[in-house]
């Protein structure tokens, strides 16, 4: 693991700086980087994705660690860096880019990389969590639901995140961090919250404190989520105006479902239409939209 001496040598030689822009914040903390990598309990035999590399400091560790790394950094200068220093490794592949092509889909370059179940260990920049967390349980819904040509499976996601950030993750319903990221991660994962690490663990050190995480992908519990879409859109639409009656929801347009069929769903899964979106539980969320897509077979 790379000291602070050793990250800003390799940086200087290179002539770069942290991109502010790119949410870069080097890990410095040894004992938190170790928690991070016990945490992930890794075996040996993983694919692992990185997002944001940085010097490579994680990259080394979990290249000794790891079958395959598969590490994404939109930096070109940094790219360049760790083409130097981790020449040779042929367990590594890097990749120049953005990991996600927009909100909605890993990018198709990570993909094409991936194989089999993938574990993603990282220090996550802030900006790029929790849509690259979503899109990582939705593609293992895909994979494991839907028998995808290409499966790509996320079994676990060991990350340190921003401590707002992963409050929302874990946030139980009622709460004010409550919404779409915390209804999908409790329906379709089991989650295991790290320590805090402090901003003192990070250079240059940010003004907020992170925490880690991890996140396990369930597959017998994301079986009983009948369409993931579905259920993400049903989420995303009541978190819209999340201090409105959910039965509002069946009046938004552009949907995939009619007024009718919304508030016949709501009653058979017995929620009453003036419940706050905020006040629903994961899995009336899942009961919500399960009932949608027996009743849109049905009409």
């Amino acid at each position: 693991m790379q000291t602070l001496h050793e990250i800003r040598g390799l940086l200087q030689a290179a002539r770069l700086h942290p991109q502010r822009r790119f949410g870069q914040c080097f890990l410095i903390d040894k004992n938190l980087m170790s928690k991070v990598l016990d945490l992930a309990g890794l075996t040996g035999a993983e694919t692992v994705l990185e997002v944001g590399p940085g010097t490579g400091s994680l990259t080394e560790e979990l290249l000794e660690r790891s079958a395959k790394v598969v590490a994404v950094e939109i930096d070109r200068g940094l790219v360049e860096l760790l083409r130097r220093t981790l020449a040779g490794r042929d367990k590594l592949v890097l990749i120049h880019g953005d990991v996600l092509a927009g909100k909605n889909e890993l990018s198709p370059a990570v993909l094409e990389a991936l194989d089999g179940p993938v574990d993603l260990v990282s220090n996550l920049p802030y900006n790029i969590a929790t849509p690259l967390v979503g899109q990582c349980l939705k593609l293992s819904w895909r994979s494991a639901c839907r028998g995808m040509d290409r499966p790509v499976c996320f079994r676990r996601l060991t990350f340190t995140v921003q401590r707002e950030v992963a409050g929302r993750m874990t946030a139980p319903p009622g709460s004010g961090d409550y919404g779409p990221i915390s209804v999908l991660a409790a329906l379709l994962a089991r989650l295991t919250v790290g320590p805090v690490v402090p901003a003192s663990a990070f250079w240059p050190a940010p003004k907020v404190q992170s925490r880690i995480l991890r996140i396990d992908f369930d597959a017998s519990a994301a079986a009983q989520v009948a369409d993931q879409e579905l259920l993400s859109e049903v989420v995303a639409t009541a978190f819209q105006q999340r201090r409105k009656q959910i039965g509002s929801v069946a009046r938004r347009t552009g949907r995939r479902w009619t007024e009718g069929l919304f508030r016949a769903g709501l009653e058979q899964v017995g929620i009453d239409p003036a419940t706050r979106p905020e006040q629903l539980g994961p899995w009336q969320y899942r009961a919500l939209a399960n009932a949608l897509v027996i009743g849109s077979k049905m009409g």
